[in-house]
């Protein structure tokens, strides 16, 4: 690869300011940057990260359920060629979060998408399949990483996790 393929941090964060001025830029350090977008903008930033640096790979999206229907996205890009890493925020609202997917833009996201939706009911909107990944069928619908879910314990004994042990009482001794 010739010099002319990389691109600094510096002017990626350059580059998306002046492209898109909506986005608001995070320098984290020297190699990771944070960009906080709209999610009506989801789909121009990852479109021009993908344009802008070369060997851009997906790395994960993490959902973040931050109470009263009030949720984020965080989309995790690493380029190995430039070293640095690449995230966009965005923020959701409601009880039926939505954003437009980016699988069809980066391949390798739909399972990331696919994850996120089953565990946090986020809709990612174009995404071709957003069925169960991990969940057993009982759960549809259910999103275990949402605060607001509670467990009855009933599918413990299937887990293989061993029962908690009692805590000792004062002076070290348990019952």
């Amino acid at each position: 690869m010739s010099s002319i393929d990389l691109i600094s941090i510096t002017a990626l964060v350059r580059k998306v300011q002046a492209d898109l001025p909506e986005i608001v830029a995070k320098m984290i350090n020297d190699s990771h940057v944070e960009f906080v977008a709209p999610k009506e903008k989801i789909r121009n930033i990852v479109t021009l990260l993908t344009e802008s640096v070369q060997m851009l790979f997906p790395e994960s999206v993490i959902g973040i359920d931050l109470e009263d229907d009030k949720y984020e996205v965080i989309y995790m890009f690493w380029s190995h060629l430039n070293n640095f890493l690449c995230q966009v925020r965005v923020s959701l609202d409601g009880p039926e979060p939505s954003i437009e997917t980016v699988s069809d833009i980066i391949a390798g996201l739909e399972w990331h998408e696919r994850e996120t939706h089953e565990m946090f009911g986020i809709n990612f909107e174009g995404n071709p399949d957003l069925s169960l990944l991990l969940l057993p069928e009982e759960l549809e619908g259910q999103y275990p990483l949402r605060k607001i879910f509670k467990t009855d314990r009933s599918r413990e004994d299937e887990s293989g996790l061993s029962q908690p042990k009692p805590r000792p009482k004062e002076g070290g001794a348990s019952e």
